[in-house]
């Protein structure tokens, strides 16, 4: 019975003998950084765009005007096709072609999937918009009509 790696439970373990999960692991750590280096992951990565940077809000309107506009940005789901790229020489080809066969025959039940998705994701993106809309404009009104009772309250004490 193969002895467990108790340094990578927690990452998986391999119940053979004579697997070095350290390497396999360097392997993957060092093909990640050259596609990040790449730029592989940028068109998919939207680290940047959701953090959540509310440094500059002062107060509760603020943080709600940079929410939505990050909303706004992010609720496209991405569903276009990803390069299936391969690098195995002679096989290379065949498992490509044989991954875009498999993705097309997925891309019926995901497709749909994904789209309703995006739907949905925009009617919230705009529900809120509307709604963001119809609170300034009430806030406004609310102003404006305070406005003129203190110019008219300021004209009856003099």
């Amino acid at each position: 019975m193969p002895k467990k790696d108790i340094e990578n439970e927690g990452t998986f373990s391999i119940g053979a003998e004579g697997i070095d999960i350290q390497k396999i692991m360097s392997k993957i750590r060092k093909r990640v950084d050259e596609k990040k280096a790449a730029g592989v992951y940028d068109k998919y990565n939207l680290d940047d765009i959701t953090k959540l940077d509310i440094s500059e809000a002062k107060s509760d309107e603020d943080f709600l005007r940079y929410y939505l506009k990050i909303i706004r940005r992010t609720y496209m789901l991405d569903i276009d096709d990803f390069d299936i790229p391969s690098k195995r020489g002679i096989l290379g080809k065949p498992v490509v072609w044989l991954k875009k066969i498999i993705w097309h025959l997925m891309r019926f039940y995901t497709y749909r999937m994904f789209t309703q998705q995006r739907e949905f994701n925009l009617q919230i993106v705009h529900t809120l918009a509307a709604l963001n809309r119809k609170i300034d404009k009430n806030h406004k009104e609310i102003l404006d009509e305070l406005k003129k009772l203190k110019s008219s309250n300021d004209g009856d004490l003099k």
